[in-house]
């Protein structure tokens, strides 16, 4: 049995804090459509080879990223863009529903171009099929891993051959962090980095995101 042990003594995001998740601070400090832009980006590239492409937001709150990117998928005109949302949290579905229910201009119609299925997943595993997904988001899930190369090889399970991998967390070189979960609990940008290598990850980038966090991707 595949398992992932996590450090009982680690900041965990409590869902009783959501509505911090969509505060104007957070949008200040991590604007979603940087990364967003990042990711559509990646998609368009897997459209001129397949008419649909499969997303997945491991982590996936209140939809800070997920929700953004639903709507630019009606963008993908005459393809499919499925997004699997998941989250260890039943609160945080409903809440992430919830978002999705008062957003606009996403087409959830079973012909529009955006699918979503909220996967309700567990600590030990990500519920989805092997190589069932073209692109994998991790943000600010990261640092809460004790088993990260156990999670790291999970992750790469579900990637397809060639799948795009980004992870985005807070970053422990942070001098002065005004959000996310204390510095002494955070990943450093070479931390992380060396993790995704070893893993056997290849083409790994900096993205220049945010000032606050490091963005990583790299293809499996």
């Amino acid at each position: 049995m595949f398992i992932i042990i996590y450090n009982k003594h680690m900041h965990k995001f409590n869902p009783a804090d959501h509505k911090r998740l969509d505060s104007e601070e957070r949008h200040k400090l991590m604007p979603p459509e940087a990364l967003v832009n990042e990711i559509e980006k990646t998609a368009y590239e897997y459209f001129k080879k397949e008419n649909a492409v499969a997303f997945a937001d491991i982590g996936c709150g209140s939809g800070f990223f997920s929700i953004p990117l639903a709507k630019r998928a009606q963008n993908f005109k005459d393809k499919k863009f499925i997004m699997f949302a998941l989250d260890i949290s039943e609160e945080m579905l409903g809440v992430f529903n919830g978002n999705l229910k008062k957003a606009h201009d996403i087409d959830l119609a079973e012909s529009g171009s955006c699918m979503i299925k909220c996967v309700k997943c567990e600590e030990f595993f990500i519920p989805l099929e092997d190589s069932s997904v073209n692109i994998l988001l991790l943000a600010n899930v990261f640092h809460e891993i004790a088993g990260k190369s156990d999670y790291l090889k999970e992750i790469k399970r579900v990637l397809k051959d060639g799948g795009t991998f980004f992870i985005l967390d807070w970053k422990k070189e942070d001098p002065h962090p005004v959000f996310g979960p204390p510095q002494a609990e955070r990943v450093s940008t070479e931390e992380a980095e060396k993790a995704v290598e070893e893993s056997g990850f290849k083409d790994i980038k900096i993205l220049p995101l945010y000032s606050s966090s490091f963005t990583l991707v790299s293809k499996k």
